[in-house]
């Protein structure tokens, strides 16, 4: 097994965990303070990072604009999928978001000039398929 994929399945787990700490969150709290609490998690594991890395950052203005502007988009998705959360069930929301890897591969495609296999693209309307047969 490729290290990548193994990765990639623990990334389904933790977001998956996630999404219903989000809910859970949501139904506690209005979305924007969820997403602020949310952040004191992201902050606490930033920082344990910084100290792995030994406080070292190798600068590179290109790389921080990109990632901070990543940064952004996710927090205001983050802002968003709370909203949602508030108002819908967590199975929905979260399966419906969870199709963001669409916009990814668009993109991908447009200006990274990747390349989709037969396979893959099989695999993508079977997600597509499987999304809308999730959510109510």
């Amino acid at each position: 097994m490729k290290i990548w994929y193994l990765y990639a399945v623990l990334t389904v787990v933790t977001w998956g965990l996630w999404g219903v700490c989000s809910k859970i969150a949501a139904t506690y709290t209005k979305p924007r303070q969820a997403l602020l609490f949310q952040t004191v998690g992201i902050v606490a594991f930033a920082l344990l990072v910084l100290a792995l890395e030994k406080f070292k950052i190798e600068w590179n203005s290109v790389g921080f604009g990109w990632a901070a502007l990543g940064g952004f988009l996710a927090f205001v998705g983050f802002l968003t999928f709370f909203a949602a959360l508030d108002q819908g069930k967590a199975s929905t929301v979260v399966t419906l978001s969870a199709l963001y890897p669409l916009v990814t591969i668009l993109m991908s495609i447009g200006f990274l000039h990747e390349k989709l296999s037969m396979r893959q693209g099989i695999g993508i309307v079977a997600a597509l398929i499987a999304s809308v047969l999730l959510a109510e």
